[in-house]
């Protein structure tokens, strides 16, 4: 009997922005995974190594049965990480807007970081730290504002992120981490990258670096999708992954 589906949002997220996906694909199980410090985990601290990280994600896998992984954005350097450290358990993996940890971060992310810690403190958690969060730039949420029903239900979710990590720098552990070509090569699970032609420069160059380093990878372009090609473009991706984990 083939496990659920295992899945990692990106950051501020939840396991609650699958849920249009999981409709589209009604023939497989699901496991949402919740990061530490989000969704359900909001008040489970962000540990402090990259494999504080992996090794949750994947006791959870190995507890639900699942050998496959989905991981967007900030999720997909996460799931990235599983399959280099955990390669006996991943058997299928697919990174949207592939993220490398330890890369130089994209200047208007960086700055809208420090945006956020300085205005934290002001206006704690909820509606107008999430508003500007998901304003442009960074054009992490500009595809997703073309659908406005979607658009509000991503402010809903992040609306109750906690942001605790701007206090804490908890993250600061991951960018420190790097993900080179050395943990590229670890990797033995199926890949499917999936980027969005209209997504920030980074992430297409991260697709090409992890092809590159993974030459059996497949490549899939969602055409006028941007940073959140799965949230954007469900049923185009729904198919894409259908065919994966099918294959």
């Amino acid at each position: 009997m083939t496990g659920p589906i295992a899945w990692l949002h990106g950051y501020t997220m939840s396991s609650r922005v699958w849920e249009p996906l999981w409709d589209l694909l009604p023939g497989r199980d699901h496991l949402g995974i919740d990061l530490p410090g989000h969704g359900s985990k909001a008040k489970t601290p962000m540990p402090r190594s990259m494999s504080g990280w992996t090794d949750m994600v994947a006791a959870e896998m190995r507890a639900a049965g699942s050998t496959e992984l989905v991981g967007l954005s900030f999720g997909s350097s996460i799931a990235l990480q599983v399959a280099a450290d955990h390669p006996d358990l991943v058997r299928r993996l697919v990174l949207a807007a592939p993220t490398l940890s330890g890369v130089p971060d994209d200047p208007a992310a960086r700055a809208k970081y420090w945006m956020l810690a300085m205005r934290i403190g002001e206006l704690g958690p909820g509606p107008d730290i999430a508003r500007i969060w998901m304003t442009d730039p960074p054009r992490i949420f500009t595809g997703l504002r073309e659908v406005p029903q979607r658009y509000a239900a991503m402010a809903d979710i992040i609306a109750g992120h906690p942001f605790g990590e701007l206090r804490s720098g908890a993250m600061a552990t991951l960018s420190s981490h790097v993900q080179d070509a050395a943990v590229l090569g670890r990797i033995r699970a199926e890949v499917l990258l999936i980027v969005g032609t209209d997504d920030m420069p980074q992430f297409i160059a991260n697709t090409d670096t992890i092809a590159q380093a993974i030459p059996a990878a497949q490549v899939k372009i969602i055409e006028g999708a941007g940073h959140l090609p799965l949230l954007e473009r469900p049923e185009v991706s729904a198919g894409l992954i259908a065919g994966f984990v099918s294959a």
